[in-house]
């Protein structure tokens, strides 16, 4: 006697066929793209939402906690521009409600390409941006994009060419009532190349508007990159990004995963070694407060000899916010004298927040150096005493030691002027929470 067993699906899976049928005609790319669209589609119905029985989402419950499936944004075209990051000197793409409002001419002068997404998709390259993704990168998330990717950009650097100033692509989302704003980005360094390039995320509050975001990461052979994805989404909103990254030989990357906002976010990266002496620096910070919740998910995978990798991951939590960190480092057989090193450490400013760590190492090879760590805990009270005594407001004191803390991470990105701007968001952070400020929303997943 066989049973079948059925797989209930909540509103928001339930949700997700009408929404596409009634944007489908809309959504750019040629009858191929469209055909990969519903085959993702498939894919989504077929596994739903992830959840805590997948061991990748083990700590984020998202099939439990986003109860609504909010439809896919309307653009209104408003011509706002980004507060993250406004001081610094960069070449902006705006990104507002799902449109793109500024659009940066003169990079063209520099030689770099940079198309929509909209032209990528209908293009010879347009397959480029779906096929490819690290197995670590792919999700039922992954195939909800795209489905429903709609705007984004294609930032291609040549071969030889060193950029002066940062590419910052920022996306502004203003709707009053929840919508979901879907997006697919590429980034290609060419050999012997530099660039760097910022992504930032803002939002209202106490809008339950969604974020899917992916990113498609190539790093040429020599070449160098600088990638910053600062996430400050309102309140009431979920984040959810994608990310598979290869890096060539001898090339250089420094990424550095910002959180701030959102009530529920994730960030996944997968980066791979596809060439000997490169070298990735993976520099994070998380700073949460409320009921937030925050996860970053990491694999980098060392199939070369001779590569180096740092992980250095710095939370900060207060209320009830709770951080998620899972990092693994795979050293392939073949991957003699790989060094790579693992760090996740978090500072609770509460006795009811929540750090969940879990660093881990797969050595196949065995002429290595590599280790991980975690660590957790309070404030420092000696450390305190010691600024009280000189005089020093305990509030004060607090936001002190705490932006110490963080700064060890904002400092390895590399870059004077982004780090002084991201200090900058650390301390108004710090200075609302240091004195166990207001309470930020956030979902409990």
């Amino acid at each position: 006697m066989s049973v079948e067993v059925r797989v209930v699906q909540t509103a928001a899976e339930e949700a997700v066929p009408g929404q596409f049928e009634a944007v489908a005609g809309t959504l750019p790319g040629s009858p191929e793209i469209q055909a990969e669209r519903r085959a993702a589609l498939a894919r989504f119905q077929s596994e739903g939402l992830p959840h805590r029985r997948v061991e990748e989402w083990k700590y984020t419950d998202l099939r439990r906690v986003l109860g609504a499936m909010p439809p896919p944004v309307q653009p209104t075209g408003a011509p706002i521009g980004p507060e993250t990051l406004a001081e610094l000197d960069a070449w902006k793409i705006v990104i507002v409600d799902g449109a793109i409002t500024c659009w940066p001419e003169a990079l063209a002068d520099e030689g770099v390409s940079v198309t929509r997404l909209t032209d990528a998709l209908a293009g010879a390259d347009g397959a480029g941006l779906l096929e490819g993704w690290q197995a670590e990168a792919r999700s039922s998330i992954l195939d909800l994009n795209t489905a429903f990717m709609a705007t984004g950009v294609v930032i291609a650097v040549p071969d030889g060419v060193h950029l002066a100033k940062p590419i910052h692509v920022a996306t502004v989302t203003t709707v009053p009532e929840a919508a979901a704003v879907t997006l697919r980005h590429a980034v290609r360094v060419g050999a012997n190349a530099s660039a760097t390039v910022i992504e930032s995320y803002e939002g209202p509050d106490d809008v339950s508007y969604l974020v899917n975001t992916t990113n498609k990461v190539a790093v040429g052979r020599d070449s160098t990159l600088t990638w910053v994805k600062i996430q400050r989404d309102g309140t009431a909103a979920t984040h959810l990004s994608t990310a598979t990254i290869d890096v060539d030989q001898g090339a250089r990357l420094t990424c550095a995963p910002i959180t701030i906002g959102a009530a529920l976010s994730r960030n996944q990266f997968a980066i791979a070694f596809d060439g000997e002496h490169a070298d990735v620096n993976v520099t994070g910070v998380q700073m949460l407060g409320g009921r937030q919740h925050g996860d970053t998910t990491l694999f980098v995978d060392h199939a070369l000899p001779n590569g180096a990798s740092r992980e250095l991951f710095k939370s900060v939590l207060d209320g009830r916010a709770r951080g998620v960190f899972q990092g693994k480092i795979v050293v392939r057989q073949d991957a003699q004298k790989v060094d790579g090193r693992m760090m996740a450490q978090s500072l609770m400013l509460s006795d009811q927040a929540e750090a969940d760590s879990k660093p881990e190492l797969e050595i196949y090879a065995d002429d290595v150096q590599c280790g991980h760590g975690s660590t957790s805990g309070r404030i420092d009270e000696d450390l305190l005493f010691y600024l009280r005594a000189r005089g020093i407001p305990e509030v004060t004191a607090k936001a002190l030691l705490i932006e110490a803390f963080i700064g060890e991470a904002v400092e390895a990105i590399g870059n004077e002027a982004i780090a002084e701007a991201l200090s900058s968001l650390a301390h108004d952070w710090v200075v609302q929470h240091a004195g166990g400020g207001a309470s930020n929303g956030g979902a409990d997943a």
